[in-house]
């Protein structure tokens, strides 16, 4: 998909005649685009669409080319579709004469996704406002996914610590251990996707963090250097709220595992008390179920209630000592 963008009044706007000259463009979005789409724009120009190379986090040379023509770079975006799955977008960015080339794979919308998204994308005219609106855009859209993660892990405490549920609501939770840890499975299951988003989200920071620096080894406008400045504090910004809900993930992880832990010590100890409660009984009825010949409990008229009292005693007396020493 090709799409054509221009400023108007300060405005961006979208094109409706992307089979316009691609030359008076200001932004040309490509998705998924098919070869003649990008041959098209490669004649009309005169640049080259392919990627630097295939993105390699922990290469930063291969991720950025400059030429006496185009300067061509590439970062991850972190996605976030209605399914829920994140995914990192790898964006290609061309900045050509006059021009501003995006280039993705693997996304139907592309870019175009975040003008949806953004809620002021105005500024005057020119190809580095263009590009700084772009970078609005993903300050914006990343704020989104920040916003819906942090609403997320608030909801997920309240669900692992139970300070706002009301008295009959921890009763029920205290009284029935099979609910609370049915709770707990689903919370932790809740959890996983919130972390993956945060960790994709500091390769998604990282890659465009290495964007800013190899932009102002550059020959660019001030104005851009300005932006870039800006773009460089909002992602400062963005890493360390990432921080933040990162170690609020690390603390309800181990908020769960703490609850599940508690949860199985009640259960060995119920399972403990009864084991302790029982043994007296046990032993005694294993004494009186022996079968040697010379028994003379064998021949008393009350032996058996007496075994039975014996029992009821010493399970009582065992009770009481467990209950006496707080066990």
């Amino acid at each position: 998909m090709l799409k054509v963008y221009g400023l108007e009044d300060g405005n961006l706007t979208e094109s409706s005649d992307s089979a316009g000259d691609l030359r008076a463009a200001q932004w040309i979005d490509l998705s998924d685009a098919s070869d003649d789409e990008k041959r098209r724009v490669e004649n009309a120009l005169e640049i080259e669409l392919s990627p630097v190379n295939d993105y390699e986090p922990f290469q930063v040379s291969s991720h950025f080319m400059a030429t006496e023509r185009q300067l061509t770079m590439t970062g991850l975006l972190l996605m976030l579709p209605e399914s829920g799955d994140p995914h990192l977008l790898k964006v290609t960015f061309i900045r050509a004469e006059g021009v501003l080339v995006t280039v993705t794979d693997g996304s139907a919308q592309g870019l175009s996704v975040l003008v949806k998204e953004c809620e002021n994308c105005t500024h005057g005219s020119g190809r580095d406002d263009v590009f700084a609106a772009i970078l609005d855009m993903i300050v914006d859209h990343t704020d989104n996914i920040l916003d819906k993660v942090g609403h997320d892990l608030d909801r997920i405490n309240t669900m692992v610590f139970q300070h706002r549920a009301t008295n009959q609501r921890r009763r029920l939770l205290e009284g029935s251990p099979r609910l609370r840890n049915r709770q707990l499975e689903r919370v932790l299951t809740e959890l996983g996707p919130r972390r993956e988003i945060l960790v994709k989200l500091r390769r998604s920071v990282l890659s465009f963090r290495r964007l800013v620096a190899f932009l102002r080894e550059q020959d660019v406008a001030k104005s851009l250097i300005v932006k870039l400045d800006t773009f460089e504090r909002d992602l400062r910004s963005i890493a360390e709220a990432e921080t933040d809900l990162s170690a609020t993930a690390g603390f309800l992880l181990d908020g769960i595992v703490g609850y599940i832990g508690l949860l199985q010590n009640k259960v060995m100890n119920v399972l403990t008390l009864v084991g302790i409660i029982l043994t007296p009984p046990m032993v005694i009825a294993g004494i009186y179920g022996m079968n040697f010949k010379i028994m003379p409990e064998l021949q008393w008229t009350y032996g058996y209630p007496f075994a039975l009292g014996l029992m009821v005693v010493t399970t009582l007396a065992t009770y009481l000592f467990v209950r006496i020493r707080g066990l």
